[in-house]
């Protein structure tokens, strides 16, 4: 592959010698002690942090937690990037550097020599001496499944290690788990830098499990039968009964929920998804109901600003192009040396803040919950706007779960070491030269502290009826709660919930969609109870609307895609206006075929003489950056062409990613996405193509995925819900929803102008 980079040139002399060992560079970062390291925290006043235990005693430490007698636990995860040490330790023995721009695995041959040390340990750990150091670990269980986190449970400890989930418990004293017990397995394994993850207690008394990847179906001695799993993250009893989904899912590792049980998980990018307050049970009762959007950032704010210097590999990635350009199809954040979310993982809320880590650059944020209606937001807190709660400069430190400490402490995972990231994501010639495992014998468990007293506020009436509600949602409800429903004074989030609870009460959801119809999941609320009642509460409403008119709009949208011509008339004699009218006139329309007609033509990538011919405009469109392109121009060509689908400078929709960072990106990687659209497409924005069964077929990208349904964006911003049932729905691998052969359409100074602008300060 053509070398971009004078450095590489510069590489391949160092390493064309006939020596068959790669040198370490000079610039690695090195270890300190646990004490040196504890003198480059940068915490607030009012908070102090310790260390509790480290390496040798621990090593690779994954989770923790203290069970009801106060003892102190953690769990090991031994393996992380071994199977890419030994393959390029078999690559280095060649003296040559592979500088092919890829990500590969590692060789099946490494892969099974590294199979011996992949492995998990669970470890009780004493303080003997008092000093608030452990200074003890006894190996509790050895040579698991990779273990993800821990949790105190019936005498023993939960443990997420897939493809099991393991009970442990020492019934004759003697600090070994002589119980050793599957409650489940079948879930999915993979690359370990993901897995079922972080047990979490929630306050319904389940235990909370991030989804790890993709599995089949799940048995346990104590299930009745097996359970498929969606790929959402999901709940199970301690005692092994029952495991079923929820809403939601951690893209990452880790979860967080409220005092009243809201929950919180996050993805390499946005340090908090807040879940859609809607239980996933609830969602399945209705198959007519499209869905909502199960999760979503609960903050804008994607930026962090670390203390640390980034390791050198991560620099080096970001300045060549052909790298940048490559990693830059999954996101910025990947691309980008520093300075965004790539890795978020293990949130906490602790003394009523929002915390997450960021263990590639060294730190742990932390924001403020803001109730907004029937939803909660993050924001940063005051004084935190351009830096970070806990931060270090020692770049060894790689926080990565979070736990409460018995004393009202938080306890901080360090998966201490030199790279955190997976092996695969590093250039293979930079892997050849740092090696990817440095520091695998090393661990610390570190504890925050705050100097200040702190209890829990009281939940509200309201919030804490709704965690009730949840936790006894196999009951009936009582007279005076179902009462409840009728009044116009209700907090938001009880008067959700009691959509919910209500079930199929026609004079309460009545009630709730007039009084309260215009909150947030309202409309989704109430047609999860529903079923086989929306007609009746359409025609009720229209003669008495109040504030249901998203409710009626959303029961108009479920009666008219069943697609039965009788029961949309039937609504159309009474509902004759609004937008709940125009669904229903639309909905009848659809019932009646569409005249044949030839297929739009699905995207498909160029041919190899259009890709050769566009590769020789890429000079031309170079030279014009030189010049000085016209700013005002790329601003009117970027609205007309481009922001149909993309968002720039406060221009244009969000189909396909955002551009408002383009400034951070080498202009030739630009160019590449605007002449090779299908080259770079992202994970997230695949094309998809739905037919539907009245023979219309739509080309868009997914916006959000439920049990009962897809939503689909279109070109221009706009969105169709389509439900599962009455379409064809296929995804459209590696091909992009932005048009090729803008090479063809603009002159290089245009495409020069369009490139100028987006990289212009916003």
């Amino acid at each position: 592959m053509k070398l971009r980079h004078a450095f590489l040139a510069l590489c391949l002399m160092m390493f064309a010698s006939a020596r068959a060992d790669i040198p370490r560079p000079q610039d690695a970062p090195q270890p300190l002690s646990p004490a040196e390291s504890a003198k480059l925290f940068q915490v607030p006043a009012g908070y102090q942090i310790r260390l509790l235990a480290s390496e040798p005693l621990i090593r690779e430490p994954s989770g923790i937690c203290w069970d009801d007698k106060g003892r102190c636990f953690v769990c090991e995860l031994h393996g992380y990037n071994v199977e890419g040490q030994y393959d390029i330790d078999e690559l280095n023995k060649s003296g040559q550097l592979d500088l092919e721009v890829r990500r590969i695995q590692a060789s099946e041959a490494a892969k099974k020599k590294a199979e011996a040390e992949t492995y998990g340990t669970v470890k009780l750990l004493r303080d003997t001496d008092g000093d608030g150091v452990m200074d003890q670990a006894t190996v509790w269980a050895d040579r698991l499944p990779p273990c993800y986190g821990i949790a105190a449970a019936n005498g023993g400890l939960i443990v997420a290690c897939a493809p099991h989930i393991v009970f442990l418990k020492d019934s004759d004293g003697d600090d070994r788990a002589d119980v050793n017990e599957k409650l489940f397995t079948g879930f999915g394994t993979g690359n370990l830098e993901r897995g079922i993850n972080a047990p979490t207690l929630g306050p319904d008394g389940w235990y909370y499990f991030g989804r790890g990847w993709a599995g089949g179906q799940i048995t346990g001695p104590h299930l009745a039968r097996p359970v498929t799993l969606p790929a959402t993250d999901f709940r199970i009893r301690a005692d092994g009964s029952a495991i079923e989904p929820v809403s939601g899912s951690t893209k990452t590792m880790g979860m967080a929920f409220t005092p009243g049980g809201e929950r919180f998980v996050c993805t390499t990018t946005h340090p908090g998804l807040y879940v859609t307050p809607i239980p996933w049970r609830y969602l399945m009762r209705n198959p007519d109901a499209a869905a909502p959007l199960l999760d979503a950032p609960a903050s804008d704010d994607t930026r962090v600003y670390p203390i640390s210097r980034p390791h050198p590999w991560r620099t080096k990635r970001e300045q060549h192009a052909e790298y940048f350009a490559f990693y830059r199809k999954i996101s910025l954040s990947d691309a980008a040396a520093s300075g965004y979310f790539t890795s978020a993982c293990g949130p906490l809320i602790w003394r009523g803040q929002y915390f997450v880590c960021e263990p590639a650059q060294n730190l742990v944020h932390r924001a403020d919950i803001v109730r907004d209606g029937t939803r909660l937001r993050l924001q940063r807190v005051k004084g935190e706007e351009q830096r970070e709660f806990l931060s270090s400069r020692d770049s060894w430190f790689h926080p990565m779960s979070l736990a409460h400490t018995p004393q009202g402490g938080m306890a901080i995972c360090d998966f201490y070491r030199e790279i955190i990231e997976d092996y695969s994501a590093i250039p293979r010639h930079l892997q050849q030269q740092y090696g990817v495992i440095n520091g695998h014998d090393h661990g610390r468990i570190w504890i925050l502290e705050a100097t200040q007293p702190y209890a829990n506020p009281k939940l509200s009436p309201g919030e804490a009826l709704v965690l009730k509600l949840r936790q006894e949602d196999d009951k009936p409800l009582d007279a005076a709660t179902r009462a409840l429903s009728l009044q116009k004074d209700l907090e938001p989030g009880l008067a959700l919930q009691l959509a919910l609870s209500v079930g199929a009460d026609k004079e309460a959801l009545l009630a709730l969609a007039r009084n309260h119809g215009q909150l947030k999941w309202m409309d989704a609320a109430i047609a999860s109870s529903a079923h086989h009642l929306e007609k009746e509460l359409l025609l009720a409403l229209a003669a008495d609307t109040g504030q249901s008119q998203p409710v009626m709009h959303n029961l108009a949208g479920i009666i008219a895609s069943r697609g039965d011509a009788q029961e949309i008339s039937a609504c159309l004699a009474v509902v004759t206006s609004g937008k709940a009218g125009e669904i229903l006139r639309l909905g009848l329309e659809e019932t009646k075929p569409l005249p044949q007609q030839a297929e739009p033509p699905v995207p498909a990538a160029p041919s190899a003489e259009q890709n050769a011919a566009w590769e020789k405009r890429v000079p031309a469109v170079l030279a014009a950056l030189k010049e000085k392109p016209d700013l005002a121009e790329g601003r009117l060509l970027f609205q007309a062409i481009c922001g149909a689908c993309h968002r720039s400078h406060g221009l244009g929709v969000s189909v396909g990613p955002d551009l408002d960072a383009e400034f951070q990106r080498a202009p030739e990687v630009i160019l590449r996405d605007v002449l090779f659209p299908s080259e770079a497409a992202r994970p997230g924005y695949d094309t998809l193509r739905v037919k539907t069964q009245r023979g219309e077929t739509l080309l868009g990208i997914a916006a959000s995925d439920s049990p009962t349904s897809v939503t689909l964006k279109l070109p221009g911003g706009t969105e169709r819900t389509i439900l599962r049932k009455r379409a064809d729905i296929r995804t459209l691998r590696n091909i992009s929803l932005m048009p090729a052969g803008l090479g063809d359409a603009l002159k290089p100074e245009q495409i020069a102008s369009i490139i100028a602008f987006l990289r212009s300060a916003p």
